[in-house]
């Protein structure tokens, strides 16, 4: 996994798991998005139902040219239907019926589901009595953005994986290499350390060339700051487009200001963070954030709001604080 130096231990790990052939019944792996996690399990699923090798698929036989091109019958992936959206019972009942059938082909079965808290209530308790009772020559793998919204009781049926973030010095490393090749230019820490647990996300910031909108948001919420005036023309246009990547952005800030208040947030020279951190104090930065991570959930678990007058709406709360 020399692409992504992050996933190279998980996968080597799971590759000592299928040549000793001891590979769990249900795997829990939780990875942050941008990751690139989904490749691995993919290489996973494809050696699982591959039938000339162990460690890895061999990549020419039957199985592995229906796994290319996506339809092999004995690997299902369970996602929500729509993005933001719950897995529902039906398709929990549904991966279940599966596991508990023979393989298509005479071999395993494996069934991903992603992302595993994405599952309402009813689908969880569905999934959990499969895995009390495991099925034989099945294998399933839950991946996580954030395992503590689980069940506890589905944990402790998984064999649990972390893929861990590589350093700082790593990071900047594979970044550099990458936008090396695409001759993007490098940018300011601050922008890209927000992403340092999502490798993937953080050169799409760079190769999109979003660093000069993060700045403007800086800049926005400084003029605020400092006028108690709210331009919501602006605001509209700046939360036209991607506005749950912008509040990411905003929840960044805010956190990265109650670090400043700690000394912990040296390494950002930004001079409109720097006077906003100068200009809100502690407990703004704090309460701020918890509404705004309100809000965050708010949009990503009700469809059809209006995320530009809710924003307009929190800002407008933000310059009365």
């Amino acid at each position: 996994m020399s692409e992504y130096p992050w996933l190279a231990t998980t996968w080597q790990h799971w590759q000592d798991l299928l040549r000793q052939q001891s590979l769990p019944n249900a795997i829990l792996c939780q990875a942050k998005s941008g990751t690139g996690i989904e490749s691995i399990v993919e290489k996973l699923a494809m050696a699982v139902v591959c039938k000339n090798a162990t460690e890895e698929a061999c990549g020419f036989c039957h199985s592995c040219d229906l796994s290319k091109s996506g339809n092999h019958p004995d690997i299902h992936w369970v996602r929500p239907e729509k993005e933001g959206k719950n897995i529902v019972v039906d398709q929990v009942r549904e991966a279940n019926r599966l596991a508990l059938e023979s393989s298509q082909l005479g071999g395993k079965r494996i069934i991903i589901i992603s992302p595993a808290e994405a599952m309402n209530e009813s689908a969880a308790n569905a999934l959990l009595k499969t895995l009390e009772t495991p099925p034989q020559q099945c294998n399933f793998v839950l991946l996580s953005t954030d395992k503590s919204r689980l069940l506890p009781t589905i944990i402790s049926r998984c064999q649990i994986w972390q893929v861990k973030p590589l350093g700082k010095l790593a990071f900047l490393d594979w970044l550099s290499e990458k936008i090396s090749a695409s001759d993007a230019p490098m940018v300011d820490w601050q922008c890209i350390k927000m992403y340092a647990d999502s490798p993937l996300l953080a050169l799409s910031f760079i190769e999109q060339d979003k660093a000069p909108e993060f700045n403007a948001l800086q800049k926005l919420m400084l003029n605020l700051i400092q006028t108690k005036q709210l331009r919501i023309s602006e605001v509209q246009v700046m939360f036209k487009t991607e506005p749950l990547e912008k509040i990411r952005w905003l929840l960044y800030i805010l956190a990265d200001i109650q670090k400043s208040h700690f000394c912990m947030s040296q390494d950002i020279k930004n001079p409109h963070f720097i006077q906003l951190s100068q200009l809100l104090s502690y407990q703004q930065a704090y309460e701020q954030y918890h509404e705004l991570l309100k809000l965050q959930q708010l949009l990503i678990t009700s469809s059809g709001l209006n995320s530009e007058l809710l924003i307009v709406d929190w800002l407008l709360k933000f310059t009365q604080s």
